[in-house]
């Protein structure tokens, strides 16, 4: 199955980005600072049956509780049609001076789904953002936005983002490949490739793409892990089930890793 980036993605792909794109113009107004992609399809690995629309949104102040009800909706109608959208809305206040974890205003996945639909029935809704959130993947999502990302519409990335220090983004994804390696078996596409991407960022810098991290630990990784990262590009190319993960080698590859990324910072 062919990869994609935001410049050759498929039309209706294209369509339902650039219609949520009006659709936050117009519910947001002058308060809208700007719209971001970053991830996968900004990185040019965008694969329509499993991947994610990531995005930010900054604006100029808070988000009412009616703004926020009015975006939720939003996102449960566009969100799935066709790829699922993960995204924060960010207030520039919040951003400079950089703290991290970063806040953010409202945060939207399809994880989030049943609770959005459930406070919108229930009324809860009216408690968005009685009390400050903080999100520590927000330094990984600016940090790639920063070195990899599109602006859709607005301030360029540039005048809007702040440099994440080092240690905040590395915190923010050592985070997040020790969870995933914890659920290897049951997630191992998302497990392997991430943590093939971490630990190209803590030995030479490079912020990748998933398909990127697996591409560069092909080249580096001792020979007896290699067949494991295979199979994991292999499945998140192409969409494929056929490909066998044995555990043994999902555990042992875990294991390599936990050494491997602790060691890297030394």
């Amino acid at each position: 199955m062919p990869q994609y980036s935001w410049h050759n993605c498929p039309a209706l792909v294209r369509a339902q980005v650039e219609g949520f794109v009006h659709a936050i113009q117009a519910l947001l107004a002058d308060q809208l600072v700007g719209v971001y992609l970053h991830g996968s399809l900004a990185m040019g690995c965008f694969n329509p049956s499993r991947s994610d629309l990531d995005m930010l949104v900054v604006t100029h102040a808070g988000l009412p509780a009616q703004t926020r009800r009015d975006l939720a909706e939003l996102l449960l109608e566009l969100s799935g049609a066709p790829a699922p959208i993960e995204i924060s809305f960010i207030r520039r206040a919040d951003l400079i001076p950089w703290s991290h974890p970063a806040p953010f205003d409202l945060h939207y996945s399809e994880a989030w789904r049943g609770k959005y639909e459930r406070d919108l029935a229930s009324g809860a809704w009216r408690a968005w953002g009685a009390s400050q959130q903080r999100d520590p993947d927000l330094a990984g999502h600016i940090t790639v936005t920063l070195r990899r990302g599109i602006c859709l519409y607005g301030a360029v990335i540039a005048d809007v983002f702040p440099e994440v220090p080092s240690q905040d983004y590395i915190e923010s994804i050592r985070s997040d490949v020790e969870e995933a390696l914890g659920y290897i078996r049951q997630n191992p596409v998302y497990a392997v490739l991430n943590a093939c991407r971490t630990y190209a960022y803590l030995r030479e810098g490079h912020v990748f793409s998933k398909d990127e991290g697996g591409a560069w630990a092909l080249q580096v990784l001792p020979s007896q892990h290699r067949g494991v990262v295979a199979a994991a590009l292999a499945l998140y190319r192409h969409d494929r089930d056929e490909v066998d993960l044995m555990p043994a080698a999902l555990d042992a590859f875990a294991a390599y890793m936990r050494g491997e990324i602790p060691a890297s910072l030394r």
